[in-house]
């Protein structure tokens, strides 16, 4: 290069893209007018030789570049006009050829769309932000944009260029501020990336908060084409009968869609569930909680899962008229060194706030739901799936952390507001405002809560409800796991707090009675596990608990693992199983959920030392009794007081043999007696222990009636023939004392005449 073009360069600026300090690199790399000159400068670290192929009216032109610093800077003038170029670029061993310049490509940023995720208005700030395969020039690539406002400069490192910081430096946007921008040409599809963020000259590297996928602990670029048209949802008037499935799981077994999807099917059609609800979709970065993940956009692909492969899920099951629902942590984020904290060095995504912006106990990210660009994340975050993905709702667990400033924090780890109020009002408001997003942009969509904390406004029609279709009653199902794990001698004492806080009246929420996978894994231990007694009384008393909850009145999630009872041995899981599928149908087809605690007939139940407690109910259509046995005493024989007089039939009993029972069954209908002294009518059935059975109702025929009209006439003539027999007995012996009395008399009476007689 002569003296006129060395001085021609602008050195300062060529060492701002050597050492990737630079925000504008645009404005130096690709092709730009020096004078009357042409200068083309483009950086490739440790590249030796690099040349450029020009189309200069429809021939080839070659120019070889000088290479001016020795990191890969390499430079060259020239004097003629040019259709379009690429580069051939060579490292030691190795000759890349027609490589695209990515700074010869004006990327043109919707500005607009990009102020309104930057204000907090958007719900689709994905179609701005993030990996989109897009072309430019008739050239295929990827357009990266990120939001860093607090950083120096971006770099995006990858596959591509060997994760070298110095190599792809972002363009900072002029029109949005902290928005930077680049388009990689010829990109492969999912690739692996990051950006590298330069804070006052320190990097750190951060996985894309809108990227669809995560491989290696890296992001992904995935060639996700977003659709325009929001997805109708499917109208669902059914009771929801959900069963949980932890996806990620699922590939690591299966590594295969279909299978994975016929397996899902499959189940769902075994256990009569109408919903599925999708868990562990997220990269997360712990073992014991799947809630710490990377962010609510970047889904797992280990094994073969993407968003392509739920989406197949999805569409398939919804064929099948099954809804589907997705799991979104919305409440916090990993606090690992790659996910959304500290995002740019500044606080993106969290408070300022020292005592709002983590919480320790999870080892988490909390969010700031005040920050416009934060709500637009996340609100976004619920629309992709329910629009691209076509999910009939959104379940949002972890709710309490939300809602509450202390939850599982210690005194001092959390503020409280005015007049020490520990809910986060600025928390309620974000999900009222979600929950009205998805029911104004989506009829039929369900809103599920998931809450480990009282809040006493979940899912009703008032100003200050969380608007919310549904809440898990997790309260109830913990009830009922804590009392079965009493050994059965001490469950006398805490079964009146136990009916007591199982049952709820119609001024309650809208409950979904969970056990979940939470449930599942508390203390570290299955559900099966917790059960108390050997390994048989651990199966009875695991069958109550499923029984009992779904007796209760509202909608029901069980997770997939406690379906097929994981960690039992293969005797056990084969009789549950057998339990399980059983009464799924028995439960479907007969509808008994027990109604109200306090709206309906008085809860009738006789509880003594051997823990027996009935309930009946009575719709008209479909009656019955449910009785509960919560002792280990089996009786031949026990009579119950029960309402009405009819006939009983029993439609289930957990102590079936191939269930892993005893056997203790009633095959026979059994008729009620009427009970004088009591007033009721008596119901004298075989009881098995620690266990539950259901009998239906019905009334007595006419015939029956008649029969046991002619049966108690029969008794009552019996009875009378016998009184009258008694009372002629006993007439017939008196008349033999009176005889002998009145000859004893008429004896004494003679005696009187003896001294009378002559000689």
């Amino acid at each position: 290069m002569d003296s006129k073009h060395y001085n021609q360069m602008n050195w300062e600026e060529i060492e701002s893209i050597v050492y990737a300090d630079c925000d504008k690199p645009q404005s130096i790399l690709s092709v730009h007018k020096k004078g009357k000159s042409n200068l083309l400068q483009v950086f490739f670290p440790n590249a030796v030789k690099v040349s450029a192929n020009f189309k200069v009216n429809g021939k080839n032109k070659t120019l070889k570049l000088e290479r001016v610093d020795d990191e890969g800077f390499f430079a060259a003038f020239f004097n003629y006009e040019y259709d379009s170029y690429t580069l051939n670029v060579e490292y030691e061993n190795i000759l890349k050829e027609k490589v695209y310049d990515p700074y010869s490509f004006d990327v043109e940023l919707n500005a607009t769309k990009a102020r309104e995720v930057l204000r907090g208005r958007s719900h689709d700030a994905y179609e701005v932000f993030g990996a989109h395969k897009t072309e430019i020039n008739n050239v295929e690539g990827y357009l990266f944009v990120v939001y860093a406002p607090n950083a120096g400069c971006v770099s995006l490192v990858g596959d591509f260029n060997d994760w070298n910081e110095k190599a792809n430096l972002m363009e900072k946007d002029s029109s949005v501020k902290g928005v930077y921008k680049l388009f990689i040409p010829g990109l492969n599809d999912n690739t692996q990336y990051k950006y590298a963020i330069n804070i006052k000259g320190s990097v750190i590297y951060k996985n894309d908060p809108f990227a669809l996928g995560i491989t290696n602990d890296n992001s992904v670029a995935i060639p996700y084409e977003f659709s325009e048209k929001k997805a109708k949802k499917k109208e669902f008037n059914d009771e929801l009968q959900i069963f949980e499935v932890d996806i990620k799981e699922l590939f690591d077994k299966y590594s295969d869609t279909a299978k994975v999807t016929d397996y899902i099917l499959n189940h769902a059609k075994k256990y009569l569930y109408n919903s599925v609800s999708f868990i562990h979709v997220f990269k997360s970065y712990s073992d014991t909680n799947i809630y710490e993940v990377i962010n609510p956009y970047s889904f797992d692909q280990s094994n073969g899962f993407d968003i392509y492969a739920l989406q197949d899920i999805v569409k398939t099951l919804k064929k099948e008229g099954i809804i589907s629902f997705i799991e979104l942590p919305l409440a916090f984020c990993s606090d690992c060194e790659s996910s959304l904290m500290n995002f740019d060095g500044s606080r993106v995504f969290e408070n300022e706030d020292e005592r709002l912006y983590a919480h320790k106990h999870y080892n988490a990210m909390l969010y700031d739901y005040t920050h416009p660009f934060t709500k637009s994340y996340l609100i976004s975050a619920v629309n992709l799936f329910m629009n691209e993905i076509d999910f009939n709702g959104y379940i949002l667990p972890n709710a309490g952390v939300i809602l509450y400033h202390d939850y599982n924090k210690n005194q001092g780890e959390y503020i409280c507001e005015e007049w020490g109020n520990t809910l986060n009002s600025k928390g309620i408001q974000f999900i009222k405002d979600v929950n009205r997003f998805v029911h104004k942009e989506y009829k039929n969509a369900i809103a599920i809560a998931s809450i480990y904390a009282y809040y006493k406004d979940v899912t009703g029609k008032s100003t200050d409800s969380l608007c919310f279709d549904f809440c898990m009653n997790t309260g109830a199902t913990n009830e009922i796991l804590d009392f079965l794990q009493y050994d059965p001698t001490f469950r006398r004492e805490h079964l009146d707090s136990f009916l007591l806080f199982t049952h709820f009246t119609n001024n309650d929420e809208r409950y979904i009675y969970p056990y979940s996978r939470y449930e599942n894994v508390k203390d570290n231990a299955t559900i099966y596990d917790r059960m108390p007694g050997d390994k048989y009384q651990k199966l009875c008393n695991l069958k109550m608990a499923i029984v009992f909850k779904h007796l209760l009145k509202g909608a029901q999630l069980n997770n997939l693992d406690i379906d097929m009872l994981e960690g039992a041995d293969d005797d056990i899981r084969k009789m549950f199983n057998k339990f399980f599928v059983e009464f799924r149908r028995v439960y479907e087809d007969n509808k008994f959920r027990i109604s109200n605690f306090n709206v309906d007939r008085p809860f009738s139940y006789k509880c003594i030392d051997n823990q027996v407690i009935t309930r009946e109910y009575f719709d008209g259509e479909r009656d019955f009794i449910i009785v509960f046995n919560f002792s280990r005493e089996s009786y031949p024989k026990y009579t119950i007081p029960v309402t009405h007089a009819g006939v009983y039939k029993e439609v289930f009993n957990l102590d079936r043999v191939e269930f892993g029972g005893k056997g203790v069954i009633n095959t026979k209908s059994i008729q009620t007696v009427e009970n004088d002294e009591a007033d009721n009518e008596d119901l004298t059935i075989k009881l098995p222990a620690l266990s539950i059975l259901a009998m239906e109702y019905r009334k007595f025929t006419d015939k029956e009636l008649r029969d046991i009209f002619l049966k108690k006439k029969k008794a009552m003539i019996k009875f009378v023939d016998g009184e009258k027999q008694k009372i002629k007995d006993k007439l017939n012996a008196d008349i033999e004392v009176l005889k002998a009395q009145a000859d004893a008399e008429i004896v004494e009476l003679e005696k009187l005449l003896e001294p009378f007689n002559e000689k």
